[in-house]
């Protein structure tokens, strides 16, 4: 985690649609980097989400917008348990190093 300040996780929704979010890796422990997944996770509000989305897409359809609610759910759900993930293993390790990179994006 040597000079590693920002990590971006890329995603694609359960629609294919491409998403990313950055968190701030903070001391680089994995029950930090938990702290800025779970702050994330409270932040977003899929609703909400949706909207700005439609709004950037042009996208016009009542589906679409449902759609892109249960994205930014599932968006949630996935970006939650992986704080968990993290939260469990720095319970147990105490450092994100012994985490292989491949696991966390």
């Amino acid at each position: 985690m040597n000079g590693i300040r920002f990590l971006n996780f890329k995603r694609k929704t359960s629609s294919g649609v491409p998403f990313c979010f950055t968190i701030g890796a903070g001391d680089g422990t994995a029950g930090c980097i938990a702290k800025e997944i779970f702050s994330f996770v409270s932040a977003a509000v899929p609703e909400q989400c949706a909207r700005e989305w439609m709004i950037q897409s042009g996208a016009m359809e009542s589906s679409e917008f449902l759609q892109a609610v249960a994205d930014m759910e599932d968006v949630r759900l996935r970006a939650r348990l992986l704080a968990l993930e993290l939260a469990a293993m720095n319970a147990k390790y105490n450092v994100l190093d012994t985490i292989p990179w491949d696991r966390l994006n």
